[in-house]
């Protein structure tokens, strides 16, 4: 440790590793019988949380090493906080046809260019991973295309078209094609978190209920069947799956459905989502801890206006795989 000092610091070791003793407090002075205590706490910068088993308050001990009372030497970590948008959308408010998005409403909204520009979803779940299904990266190749093919062709862009970087790893869910169609995508560099680019949160409960209603956004297809300027969103709510099942069995197209999956009904304007929003979330409010959640991802974006049904993968069913896949790589 080094000489007695009020030490307040942020991740960015700055204070710590190199203090700028131009800026700091001078050594605090001693006083008759007592004792100078060696502090440091650590603070995370905007739009970042402190995770650890203690509070980021180290003493430093007679070992000379900083420690904290429950979690010993071991430092915290600043994430990003998620699914608190600045200017967060409303039920009020009204993707074929739905309302253009308004700024920082949706900054978990990914925008994904294939081969071709190819145009799909995609939604950040933390500053370097995004969720979007495993048919979306194949747009523009062959199915017999390797991963490694596919990467190098894959464009992301973030908030107000904010490139997010070159994709480092795919990984798709192993039970693609036939069960799941979902893929995550790690960036080679870690995304800024602000107001304009910040994760939505996993669902970590069944959000997706019968009625309830969820926002969807994305660059799919509008009534002019070409792809919007601005990021547009749609209101929609949750249909009984029973309803969605037989739907399609009586329906040319055949969506993949099973324990995975839940299916979302058109809006009461008859809005609805169409080509090149899969990928997106079915972002729901929780009003209890004001965070927004992804209940589901978007698989199954042929609707538009020529079925009645919307096809999501159910986040909270493959929540196990995607924590363990992140902590993997």
């Amino acid at each position: 440790c080094r000489t007695p000092m009020l030490l307040v610091a942020s991740l960015l070791w700055g204070a710590l590793a190199s203090p700028d003793t131009s800026q700091s407090c001078p050594v605090p002075r001693w006083v008759e019988h007592g004792q100078v205590e060696h502090l440091a706490r650590y603070r995370c910068d905007p739009y970042y949380q402190l995770r650890s088993r203690g509070d980021g308050l180290y003493r430093c001990s007679q070992q000379h090493v900083w420690v904290n009372e429950a979690a010993g030497e071991v430092l915290p970590i600043c994430e990003p906080v998620c699914g608190k948008p600045k200017n967060p959308a409303r039920q009020v408010q009204r993707i074929i046809g739905g309302m253009m998005a308004a700024k920082n409403s949706f900054p978990w909204q990914g925008q994904l260019l294939s081969r071709h520009n190819h145009t799909a979803g995609a939604t950040l779940i933390s500053d370097q991973w995004l969720l979007t299904t495993g048919r979306n990266l194949y747009l523009g190749h062959s199915e017999n295309s390797t991963l490694e093919e596919i990467a190098p062709t894959l464009r992301l862009f973030l908030g107000r078209e904010t490139p997010a970087g070159a994709v480092e790893r795919i990984v798709l869910h192993p039970e693609f094609p036939g069960a799941v169609d979902l893929a995550l995508l790690k960036l080679k560099h870690k995304v800024p978190i602000g107001e304009a680019v910040m994760p939505i949160c996993l669902a970590q409960q069944d959000y997706a209920k019968v009625g309830r209603v969820g926002f969807v956004s994305g660059w799919g297809w509008t009534v002019l069947l070409e792809h919007p300027k601005q990021l547009k969103y749609v209101l929609l709510p949750v249909a009984d799956s029973g309803s969605c099942q037989a739907y399609y069995q009586a329906h040319s197209l055949q969506p993949l459905q099973n324990n995975h999956t839940f299916c979302v009904g058109m809006s009461e304007l008859r809005e609805s989502t169409c080509l090149g929003d899969a990928g997106s979330a079915f972002a729901i409010h929780d009003p209890e801890d004001d965070t927004w959640y992804a209940a589901g991802i978007l698989s199954f974006d042929r609707s538009c206006l020529a079925a009645r049904y919307g096809v999501y993968v159910r986040v909270l069913s493959v929540l196990d795989w995607i924590k363990e896949t992140m902590a993997a790589h």
